[in-house]
């Protein structure tokens, strides 16, 4: 998600033009980043500052996740199906999950109440929820759904999204070689080709932030995020986020200040299709509509953290690759 109210907002079009020095797409990215921000600002939240004197975030050391090659792993997927274009996305998430290099132990779909019904295959676990409640109330559904299955990961990831064949794989294997880790944030790519796609790869919309001059994680976003059993035993998404923006920033906010490391894994690639496949003016509408929402998720997010954006500025985008 990106966050733009900690700036004022010349200084982020000039970051970016120095950013992207040599470029091709230069000047067309900066035009881009103006309607964001003009998207974005039509619903600001106000930040509130706090002490200056926040506690340093370090990597947590002598912290072993345990994950080794037989580990249990668990994906769990949000939906809310209103049409045949949402159940073709997940039925396309579905085939790309059962079909992965590395077996995946148990596949959870969990239901937000959707006005569609609709079947999957006998291998996937569904739950319907008995109201439409939001993607982090279907995550911690997921979770205490899980954890009856005592993972040793538990994966996340969202109907809109299309898996490497090696996403399973790539995540355990980050797990595996760092004994540190207890969230993977992984590498998130556009399925769209078009210009806005490649704005997001290059804004780096979906990956996170990492802390400068650190491999830490501020957080990383769950259309690509996996975490340990450790993590899903004392950590739930906060529900007073009603979209899906802002709450898995929460989230690792809140598993950061408990010593829990996030890191990024290049290798466990997610293509996220951002549906921009109809004219200039439809696309551009349904760009200045994803940061319109992403700015509601901030309003909610700065109520619960408001000292969220002096973690921020210690941080820089990761941009897809």
């Amino acid at each position: 998600m990106s966050s733009l109210s900690n700036l004022p907002y010349g200084k982020i079009l000039d970051y970016w033009f120095e950013r992207l020095k040599g470029r091709k797409n230069r000047y067309k990215f900066v035009f881009t980043k103006a309607i964001e921000i003009y998207a974005f600002t039509r619903k600001k939240a106000n930040v509130k500052r706090t002490s200056k004197n926040l506690q340093r975030i370090t990597a947590t050391k002598n912290k072993d996740n345990q994950i080794k090659n037989s580990s249990k792993i668990i994906v769990v997927i949000p939906a809310f199906v209103k049409n045949d274009f949402d159940l073709n996305f997940l039925r396309r998430l579905i085939e790309q999950l059962t079909t992965q290099t590395r077996k995946i132990t148990e596949i959870l779909v969990i239901d937000d109440y959707s006005p569609v019904n609709y079947q999957l295959p006998k291998s996937i676990i569904k739950i319907r929820q008995e109201k439409n409640s939001g993607p982090a109330k279907a995550r911690n559904t997921g979770i205490e759904i899980a954890l009856k299955h005592q993972p040793d990961i538990i994966a996340f990831t969202d109907i809109d999204c299309v898996p490497d064949k090696n996403w399973i794989l790539s995540i355990i294997e980050k797990f595996k070689t760092d004994k540190s880790v207890s969230i993977v944030s992984g590498n998130t790519k556009s399925f769209n080709t078009n210009w806005f796609g490649k704005y997001h790869e290059l804004n780096g919309t979906l990956n996170g932030r990492i802390f400068k001059n650190s491999d830490l994680l501020l957080y990383g976003t769950t259309s690509n995020l996996a975490i340990t059993g450790q993590v899903a035993a004392k950590l739930r998404f906060n529900e007073s986020f009603a979209l899906a923006a802002g709450e898995d920033i929460e989230f690792c906010y809140n598993a950061i200040k408990q010593g829990f490391n996030i890191k990024h894994c290049n290798k466990a690639i997610i293509h996220h299709d951002y549906g921009y496949n109809g004219s200039l003016i439809k696309n551009t509408k349904k760009f200045m509509k994803q940061f319109s929402k992403y700015a509601e998720g901030e309003k909610t997010l700065i109520e619960i953290a408001p000292d969220y954006y002096e973690y921020f500025n210690e941080t820089i985008e990761i941009q897809a690759n």
